[in-house]
């Protein structure tokens, strides 16, 4: 017995319905042409770091932490899909466009199209065969649209940071320096640190407070960072303010620190440099002579100076996971050759710090070698060893040429929170060395040794060069030059008007 017309249509109608779905929710694994079109690419910007296999065994991948993905394994942190799922395509191109900060993985926006960025997609997809099964069409997390940042939100944020557990990991401060931060160790066993939540611009899954609560709702799959997707919607957006209110937009970098003149006695009380202006710099591993950090521990210092009459002193301080007290360190130790097969873990290093300065007057713009100076221009290191917390001066002619002088420094150092501040003084007017003159530019640079890190000697975080301004302790008056430009111009007015009204009577005449 044949159906009514009608209900077969309805039927049918039905059967497409039910179809389309699952037609709509097969994996998208592009054209053969776009997927070869991507190996190509890869092999040129990719293979490198994260293998020709797609493994994370590149030829560089010793050299980086953290270490390239290895896309075989099907694990990404950075999604916008439920915890443990595959990412979207997006999530893909968006991390190929714009990169992991503070990592190796540089982002490729302005350098491959949209089009050379969905050829890979597809390509890295052939790596896995999850992607082509069941999984490849992933669950997506629903990401609202922020609100505006609530003050009154940070009381409740705090709260639910100290609830959940988040200063085990990522300190009380949020300075990446809680009680579990030594320990952590990625789904690989490797070692992996938590993100100092104060330098917002290092975020790697974005720095905007909807990129925050994206990764409060996916989590960083194959690491310590869970997912927090059981917690209320208005309680996420309280938790994404108090982080977002930790830190600013950017790093604000400077490229000169200006000391303060400041009357009596310098005496390292911290609250002389209340109102010193800070000036922050960029902490980057020595990898261009023996002693490589290929894993500095420190990516930022701040630095504020004072200075009387007689003496300059500087308040260095910078963030630090652990605090290294025990052992030693110093500038001319030696550092065994890299060797990725056997980590240097044998020697223990404690944390320190030091400022570099040329070791004679510079003349012009010409500095000495910034990595310990050389024969011809050397330069002096003001050291301070945190173990024992003793400032002492070498000098450097090269990173095989460095000497103590014997000289030492009155300095304190001081760790909270994740937080080392060390303050040091000097001579302004040394018989030798760079001398302080009041309304000079001095080339100046600084060392960070992080102990966890094993570093010491040439094994050290660096800066370039910068310029501390030591500005004149007796501000001259405006009031003089002021009256003096007054004057000048009003008798050069009265001088036109006189010069134009007899020019006038002389034509009047004629």
């Amino acid at each position: 017995m044949s159906l009514p017309i009608p209900r077969r249509l309805a039927i049918l109608f039905l059967l497409c319905l039910w179809a389309m779905p699952a037609r709509a929710r097969q994996p998208d694994l592009g054209t053969e042409a776009q997927r070869a079109a991507g190996k190509v690419l890869y092999e040129q910007k990719c293979a490198q770091c994260h293998g020709m296999q797609g493994d994370g065994l590149g030829y560089a991948t010793p050299f980086l932490r953290p270490e390239p993905r290895n896309f075989t394994s099907g694990t990404f942190k950075f999604r916008t899909t439920v915890s443990g799922e595959l990412p979207t395509d997006d999530d893909l191109h968006r991390s190929i466009r714009e990169g992991m900060p503070y990592t190796s993985m540089p982002a490729w926006k302005g350098v491959l199209s949209t089009s050379d960025i969905d050829n890979l997609v597809y390509y890295l997809k052939t790596f896995s065969s999850d992607f082509a099964g069941p999984f490849g069409v992933p669950e997506r997390v629903t990401i609202p649209d922020a609100p505006s940042y609530d003050p009154d939100n940070l009381t409740r944020g705090r709260q639910l940071f100290e609830e959940n557990q988040c200063t085990d990991c990522h300190g009380a401060l949020g300075r990446g320096s809680g009680k579990s931060a030594p320990t952590l160790e990625d789904d690989w066993g490797r070692p992996i640190r938590p993100a100092d939540l104060t330098k917002r611009w290092t975020f790697r899954n974005g720095h905007t407070r909807q990129d925050i609560y994206r990764t409060f709702m996916t989590g960083l799959s194959g690491s310590p960072m869970p997912s927090y997707d059981n917690i209320e919607e208005p309680d996420r957006w309280a938790l994404v303010d108090y982080i977002w209110s930790l830190s600013r937009d950017d790093p604000e970098y400077a490229t000169a620190v200006f000391s303060q003149p400041v009357a009596g006695e310098i005496d390292l009380d911290d609250a002389l440099f209340a109102d010193a202006p800070a000036a922050y710099f960029p902490v980057v591993g020595q990898v261009i002579e023996p002693g490589r950090a290929f894993f500095p521990g420190v990516n930022g210092i701040e630095v504020r100076a004072v200075h009387n009459r007689d003496e300059i002193a500087f308040r260095l301080s910078w963030h630090d996971m652990s605090a290294e007290t025990t052992g030693h360190n110093g500038p001319d130790l030696p550092v065994p050759r890299f060797d990725p097969a056997h980590g240097d873990t044998l020697f223990e290093a404690s944390d320190a710090v030091a400022i570099q300065l040329p070791a004679t007057r510079s003349v012009g713009t010409e500095k000495p070698y910034f990595l310990f100076g050389d024969r011809k221009n050397p330069v002096d290191i003001w050291f301070v060893d945190l173990a024992s917390g003793t400032a002492s001066v070498y000098e450097g002619k090269g990173r095989d040429e460095i000497r103590a002088t014997g000289e030492t420094l009155p300095a304190t150092a001081t760790y909270d929170e994740g937080e080392w501040t060390v303050v040091l003084k000097h001579a302004r007017t040394p018989e030798d060395g760079s001398s302080f003159d009041e309304g000079t530019f001095v080339p100046i640079a600084f060392s960070v040794w992080d102990g966890f890190e094993h570093e010491r000697g040439n094994k050290r975080g660096i800066t370039s060069w910068y310029y501390v301004y030591v500005e004149p302790l007796e501000q001259e008056s405006a009031l003089g030059p002021m009256f003096l430009y007054g004057l000048s111009t009003l008798l050069l007015c009265l001088g036109v008007v006189l010069f134009t009204r007899r020019k006038f009577r002389n034509t009047t005449a004629a």
